[in-house]
């Protein structure tokens, strides 16, 4: 019997003492720190790590989680780290490894449409009477009977393509009517809620203009017209106040297509207190300008800028009121920053040229380039796409309204419409033909018709910015006679002076990438 007391005694003491082994080793265990670790020294205020810790590429990673085995007792710390986990151990080592981020959304250059000189007129601006039959005649080719159908198809062209912003560079009304802006401005507003920025300028058309009229049966009458104010508050949602800045003394502005490029619309018209064709920057638009270029350069950002009147003397056919009164200094600023392009319109011809200091300067020395998009309202109506390309270069190509297309669509039975592209090229060809023939007198009907057709076509190609063929014309029965019957008229030097200006395509332009240019370094 005492030995059977003894025995549970013994057992009951050997039940504790493994019972208080147990608390000791749980308690050493949570003590104890479960991975690598540093203490910083008090002496000498720098860490001291436990053990060295392996780089990532050295690292063997766990499998996954696993229980203690027996023998692992004697290792808390590798218990500790296999119980826990990889996500535990990557806790432990913070900035050790980082793990894979979702890659970053590839940068989308930005691309604009460009269109100018639309010179919108509403259908109820006239009733197509004889007031209104006169005013077309006496036009340079406007197609101002479909300019509702044609900015409609133009629009919708501009949905489909979907571009960063469409850009509109002034003249965007015939004389600057309230009807014709207000008009202009609602069929603007499917555009922006399309979610395609619209931008506007005005041109040297559009704000206090007294030609602004209305044609109702034989009657030209006079019609309301705006000014500058009642210009933004009539186009405010169409860049001003989505800008970045704005030219407290002209409607210029900065808008920011992304973080790499912004556009300078700069405002280069004369309207107060009156309206005049010719263009000039202000003094204080000039000031602020350097003011955004200069912004512009500190940051990194590329600047196109934008104005209606010409930068460049641009054509030998029109001479003056084209580029703008202090074009010198705006030349002169823009080349401080050296901004390789500038585009405009007014001038209704496609152009481009490049800005030389002097005569004779080599191809590949550095100088603004200026492109002009001829206009919108005269056939073959057409606008540009400026494309920046993968390679970083920028392409600038026209491309024509396919208003018939438009028409198809839908479901015209106008006859003009469905074949516009025909119809607008007799249009014009007839209305230039008919324009001449009025002076050219008392020769002949054939020689009349010969000599007509031979500057309506010149001149067709001229504003549309084709290559002309010098030989090709010179050799013409039309052009011949021109030389026999009028060698001293003015026509025919306006006739040399657009064959002159068309030794080239004007229509495509690719700016080469140029090491600093994009960086403004």
């Amino acid at each position: 019997m005492k030995r059977k007391t003894w025995m549970i005694s013994a057992l009951m003491y050997a039940m504790v003492f493994m019972a208080c082994f147990g608390v000791l080793h749980v308690l050493k265990t949570l003590m104890e720190p479960s991975g690598p670790v540093s203490v910083e020294s008090r002496e000498s205020g720098g860490p001291e790590s436990t053990r060295e810790a392996k780089t990532g590429e050295e690292w063997e990673e766990p499998a996954g989680p696993a229980l203690a085995t027996d023998s692992q007792a004697q290792e808390p710390q590798d218990e500790v780290i296999r119980q826990e986990g990889y996500k535990e151990w990557k806790k432990k080592f913070p900035g050790m490894w980082t793990p894979p981020q979702a890659p970053e959304e590839p940068y989308i250059p930005p691309r604009l449409i460009l269109a100018t000189d639309l010179h919108y007129q509403s259908a109820l601006a006239g009733d197509g009477g004889e007031a209104f039959r006169l005013f077309v005649e006496r036009s340079d080719g406007k197609v101002v009977q479909y300019l509702p159908e044609l900015l409609e198809a133009f629009l919708d062209e501009v949905i489909e393509e979907r571009p960063s912003a469409l850009v509109l560079s002034g003249d965007i009304t015939m004389n600057g009517e309230r009807l014709n802006h207000e008009e202009l401005a609602a069929r603007l507003k499917r555009v922006q809620d399309a979610g395609i920025q619209v931008l506007v300028i005005p041109g040297n058309h559009d704000i206090n203009n007294h030609d602004a009229s209305v044609y109702y049966g034989a009657r030209k009458e006079a019609a309301p017209y705006i000014d500058g104010p009642e210009f933004h508050e009539i186009y405010h949602e169409y860049g001003y106040d989505q800008a970045l800045s704005r030219d407290v003394s002209s409607l210029s502005y900065v808008y920011a297509l992304d973080d790499r490029n912004w556009l300078l619309m700069l405002d280069s018209c004369q309207y107060e207190p009156d309206n005049k064709v010719e263009g000039r920057l202000k003094d204080s638009t000039m000031a602020w300008a350097d003011e955004q270029l200069a912004r512009a350069k500190e940051e990194g950002v590329f600047v196109i800028p934008i104005a209606h009147h010409n930068l460049l003397a641009q054509s030998r056919m029109y001479t003056t009121q084209c580029a703008m009164d202090n074009n010198g200094e705006v030349i002169s600023l823009l080349q401080k920053y050296e901004l390789p392009l500038f585009f405009s319109g007014h001038l209704h011809v496609q152009r481009i040229r490049k800005h030389k200091s002097e005569p004779g300067v080599p191809e590949g020395t550095y100088g603004i380039q200026e492109i002009v998009t001829d206009a919108l309202s005269i056939p073959p109506c057409q606008y540009g796409e400026v494309l920046w390309e993968e390679d970083g270069s920028i392409s600038y190509a026209t491309r024509a309204v396919d208003v018939s297309a438009w028409a198809r669509k839908n479901g015209s039975t106008n006859p003009d419409l469905l074949d516009f592209e025909d119809w607008s090229y007799r249009y014009i060809q007839k209305l230039i033909s008919d324009q001449i023939r009025g002076v050219v007198k008392n020769l002949g009907a054939d020689v009349e018709h010969s000599m007509a057709a031979a500057y309506a076509g010149v001149y067709i190609d001229y504003y549309a910015g084709r290559e002309i063929d010098v030989k090709g014309i010179k050799s013409t029965k039309g052009y011949r006679f021109w030389e026999r019957n009028m060698p001293d008229s003015y026509l025919i030097r306006e006739l040399d002076a657009m064959i002159a200006d068309s030794d080239r395509d004007n229509n495509y332009f690719l700016l080469p990438e140029e090491e600093g240019w994009m960086t403004g370094d």
